[in-house]
């Protein structure tokens, strides 16, 4: 049984948006959903009717609530979120998994602080985000505003033991992070993951062809991006100190 008010919590008041008419059945029900295999039951408060209604993408940067797909427009003009109840169960049978793994296996996502990753994307929102998320993981985290600030850093002595790059940004983009850094050894095994709103099939190619070690698109899924890091780090030690890069002139 998934209890959806339980799922999506918020941490901040909010004011609520109410249903205009009076709902079909007004007590608790459930809404079961399945596969070929198995089932699962929704816990729903009300139900008001089925209904024609406009389906809009939600483009953003920061990973949606587990089963959220898109958002509706009623005809009235409220924005109301629109979940895929497949997808939702998934998402906390996933999360079940998780809590019943060992304790080595939970630390994919409590790395020791140790370890540093670098974020590069010109949005400072998607930088905040993508680093408090890093920091509840146990990572430390330094950021640099685009691709030509990530590479003097780099260069300058920054020790990390990984990158998660913007594709598009001034001065130097993400492709122009690969190719600086990948033809120099010093950096071949420094695992740069790419985070892009670019999901096209030739992008990732492009990038995973200059070096990146992995690619992924954005509204991201946090715990994906998490365990792939930690795979990442756990097949490479790569630290770059300032004593192992060559002089400058």
């Amino acid at each position: 049984l998934i209890e959806v008010d339980k799922v999506f919590r918020y941490n901040r008041s909010n004011r609520r948006v109410l249903l205009t008419g009076t709902p079909s059945i007004d007590q608790t029900m459930t809404l079961i959903v399945g596969d070929e295999t198995s089932f699962r039951a929704l816990k729903i408060d009300r139900y008001w009717n089925e209904q024609e209604f406009t389906i809009t993408s939600i483009d953003s940067p920061i990973p949606l609530p587990p089963g959220m797909v898109s958002s509706i427009i009623l005809g009235d003009g409220k924005v109301i979120p629109f979940l895929d109840p497949m997808a939702l169960s998934m998402e906390m049978d996933s999360h079940e998994e998780d809590r019943h793994d060992s304790d080595d296996d939970l630390q994919t996502t409590n790395i020791s602080t140790t370890k540093t990753i670098l974020i590069v994307d010109d949005s400072i929102n998607v930088r905040r985000y993508l680093g408090l998320t890093l920091t509840k993981a146990g990572y430390l985290v330094e950021e640099a505003k685009d691709g030509q600030e990530a590479v003097d850093k780099l260069l300058g002595g920054l020790g990390v033991q990984g990158v998660i790059c913007d594709l598009e940004m001034p001065r130097l983009d993400g492709y122009g992070v690969l190719e600086e850094i990948k033809e120099r050894p010093e950096f071949v095994d420094l695992p740069i993951a790419m985070l892009t709103s670019r999901s096209n099939e030739k992008h990732r190619k492009l990038a995973l062809n200059l070096g990146a070690s992995a690619y992924f698109s954005k509204p991201y899924n946090e715990q994906e991006l998490l365990s792939t890091l930690h795979q990442l780090l756990q097949s490479s030690n790569n630290t770059v100190k300032p004593e192992e890069l060559p002089s400058q002139r």
